[in-house]
């Protein structure tokens, strides 16, 4: 007679930390990731031969307003140029003009609301009118792979015979699909998914298998081991995150398949002692059981779908991003933070905060037009020999004289670089301009040119051939157990 399972407790403690500590990291991680460098909005990359003005156009006809460009620097300067204000002290239009050209790297860019939502006509006029292009992801979660992970999922669990087995152990991968953008993530999920469905037809087998018999079993299907392998090495060309949220997934099924079994095991051991005789399992005796498994219908249809959906999902992912990674490599450069005040809002102490942080490269911020507005404003009331920047609080007193001819002096024009000063300045601010962006950040921030890491290889022709040929693994399944007849 066999022993009755014993379970340590401590491994209970253990799974159900592993469980809720990987489902939430595998969700955690990828919402809280910075997806945009600019809070509250996202760049678009474009050649610098672009048609800017039909790009506006076009996305205006979808909805996508508030679009911060290039045009927005006649706007910015429109007044200090009409008032012949162009030199020093004010801020040099060319510095003003990098937050939209980089002609060493040809790049354009464009700053896009994130509240907008980029439409499918704008994204295929993107493709049909410019050479490439890129736009900052927002979103953490991808419903196209999350639905076409959850097809297979369901199709899998229907032609599995231990389907609580299989539901434990492979929905986190689901999950880690949707969480996760890129040709390979998605191909990674379907693969680890088909084996999982592959391993529970080979040893959660209703007839009890002896040590020797499943050994066996392993060692005529070899591919039951090289197939865990594989999946993990293609999470790892999608990118490094996408390696720790597989291993994080992992951990969520192998923990999560544990309790589930525990809960069966004293469900089973309770309904046992209620009956007469005990829950009597048969060992396999059909020596040919023990190299051949899974109902060949059944196999051959989840294979095909595992060799469709990973096939389709390259191609459809290819095709409709492949413009996003032309000309560029993995790293660009672009504006980026570099520094922020110590103080939020905007407020006299803060800008003087903003002023120490300033390292000489930065590229013009929101107290550029505060100094700007400042200069405009005191500069006909200053001296030749002075610089307005040095006063914050200019003013000039007015003389009358009335018909006695008595000369009366009367306080006049006063302007007080304050709180105040700085509120209506951002108040009135031109819009849609760069100090839109840098406003919404909530404090003074510098910025700089600096390199920046984008998934561009996610979309990529080498990602497409590494899913295809990962396609051919299920296809030889199929073979196998064609040639087996």
């Amino acid at each position: 007679m066999d022993e009755p399972k014993k379970y340590v407790f401590g491994l209970d403690i253990i799974a159900g930390f592993l469980l809720i500590f990987s489902f939430f990291l595998l969700i955690f991680i990828p919402i809280n990731s910075k997806s945009t460098l600019w809070k509250n909005y996202r760049i678009l990359f474009l050649p610098i031969e672009a048609d800017e003005p039909a790009i506006l156009q076009a996305a205006e006809e979808n909805g996508i307003t508030g679009i911060i460009s290039s045009q927005t620097i006649e706007s910015r300067f429109a007044d200090l140029e009409e008032k012949g204000y162009t030199g020093f002290p004010f801020t040099d239009k060319e510095r003003y003009s990098q937050w939209f050209v980089n002609d060493q790297e040809n790049i354009r860019y464009m700053y896009i609301p994130s509240e907008k939502y980029i439409t499918k006509t704008f994204f295929r006029f993107l493709k049909q009118n410019a050479e490439f292009f890129y736009i900052e992801n927002n979103s953490p979660f991808s419903i196209f792979q999350f639905g076409t992970a959850l097809i297979f999922f369901i199709l899998s669990f229907f032609y599995t015979s231990r389907k609580k087995n299989y539901l434990t152990a492979a929905f986190p991968f689901v999950i880690y699909a949707g969480f996760q953008h890129g040709i390979l993530a998605l191909s990674s999920s379907i693969i680890i998914m088909y084996t999982l469905a592959f391993w529970i037809e080979a040893i959660g087998s209703s007839l009890k298998f002896t040590r020797e018999q499943l050994v066996s079993r392993i060692k005529k299907n070899p591919l039951l081991v090289f197939f865990p392998f594989v999946a993990l090495i293609i999470a790892k060309f999608n990118s490094n995150i996408s390696l720790v949220l597989f291993a994080f997934a992992v951990s969520a099924s192998a923990s999560l398949t544990y309790i589930i079994e525990r809960f069966s095991f004293f469900v089973e051991e309770k309904m046992d002692t209620q009956k007469i005789h005990k829950t009597i399992r048969a060992y396999v005796m059909n020596p040919e059981s023990v190299a051949k498994f899974w109902h060949t219908r059944h196999l051959l249809i989840v294979s095909s779908c595992a060799v469709f959906f990973i096939a389709f999902s390259a191609l459809f992912l290819y095709f409709n991003f492949n413009k996003t990674i032309k000309a560029y490599q993995n790293t660009l450069y672009l504006p980026v933070p570099e520094a922020s005040a110590g103080i939020s809002g905007f407020s006299k102490k803060a800008f003087d905060e903003l002023k120490k942080i300033r390292t000489g490269d930065d590229l013009p911020d929101l107290g550029n037009l505060i100094s700007d507005t400042w200069n405009a404003k005191v500069i006909p009331f200053t001296r030749l020999d002075s610089s307005p920047q040095e006063n914050d609080r200019v003013s000039f007193n007015d003389f009358s004289v009335d018909e006695n001819g008595v000369v009366t002096e009367q306080d006049g024009l006063v302007f007080n670089f304050d709180d105040e000063f700085i509120k209506s300045v951002i108040s009135f601010r031109t819009s849609p301009s760069i100090e839109d962006l840098l406003y919404s950040q909530g404090r003074f921030i510098t910025a700089s040119y600096a390199p920046k890491k984008f998934p561009l290889n996610r979309y990529n022709s080498a990602a497409l051939l590494v899913a295809l040929v990962s396609a051919i693994m299920p296809l030889m399944i199929i073979l196998l157990r064609v040639f087996e007849k």
